[in-house]
């Protein structure tokens, strides 16, 4: 898929290039020889740069979670159009409304996510519970590694609140009624996508050292490392208060 991706935009890199370098052989009267040779290397490397960027992340910041100088928007940048391609790829056609859901339970496409002791479910008016196979178990790891890593740091056990999953077209048709930022073309309608808030989080017992911010922190780092091992897409929706992801296998 990223391959496909990188594809795409070199093609277009290398279309632009061409025209340019018509544009200065034919207008400007610049040497033709030297026109061909420079445009052949900056195809080139120009292909080189955009593989990197949309294969390897060549150029994604170093996530930063100190509470003056926090990058979650700069880091966790993997937009829709990226999201969607992986949702289609890996997910279910969109259903119409909650009815549809029930042959795919049966034969096991979908499987219905419950609070559990890695995560909490949060009242959810606008999607339901089911994801496909390889999403609950994303979303699984996503809330054993936040635990497992607050006990590395020493901070107190809590789980992840998630806030929305899947959603049919009569739920994306609610939702947008009341959501300005909701889209018609969503990746949750898919059952590979679900939203985890950054600013809820559920105690389990008695607290001890913790703040939301930290919490947060840890969270950021537990999204990065599965993200840079090619597990999910994240986007950091700062205006609905959660981290919005896609499995991608």
């Amino acid at each position: 898929m990223y391959w496909s991706i990188a594809l795409k935009h070199c093609a277009i890199f290398c279309l632009v290039t061409v025209v340019l370098a018509v544009l200065l052989t034919g207008i400007l009267k610049w040497r033709k020889k030297r026109v061909v040779l420079s445009a052949i290397a900056l195809m080139f490397f120009g292909c080189v740069a955009i593989c990197g960027f949309r294969i390897y992340g060549y150029l994604n910041p170093i996530l930063d979670t100190s509470a003056e100088h926090a990058n979650y928007s700069s880091h966790f940048n993997d937009v829709q159009k990226t999201q969607i391609v992986a949702a289609r790829k890996y997910g279910i056609e969109p259903l119409k409304d909650r009815s549809q859901t029930e042959p795919l339970i049966k034969d096991g496409t979908l499987k219905r996510v419950n609070s559990c002791r890695s995560y909490q479910l949060a009242p959810m008016g606008h999607s339901i519970p089911y994801l496909t196979e390889n999403a609950a178990i994303l979303l699984n790891r996503i809330g054993q590694n936040f635990k497992d890593s607050l006990d590395v740091k020493g901070i107190s056990s809590h789980r992840i609140v998630v806030t929305s999953i899947l959603r049919t077209d009569a739920d994306v048709a609610r939702l947008m009624k009341n959501n300005s930022v909701a889209v018609k073309n969503s990746a949750h309608r898919h059952a590979t996508t679900f939203d985890i808030s950054y600013t809820q989080f559920v105690p389990d017992g008695v607290l001890t050292r913790s703040n939301r911010n930290e919490l947060k922190a840890v969270l950021a780092e537990v999204l990065r490392d599965l993200r840079d091992d090619r597990q999910c897409y994240v986007k950091y929706e700062k205006s609905q208060h959660c981290f919005h992801i896609t499995v991608r296998r």
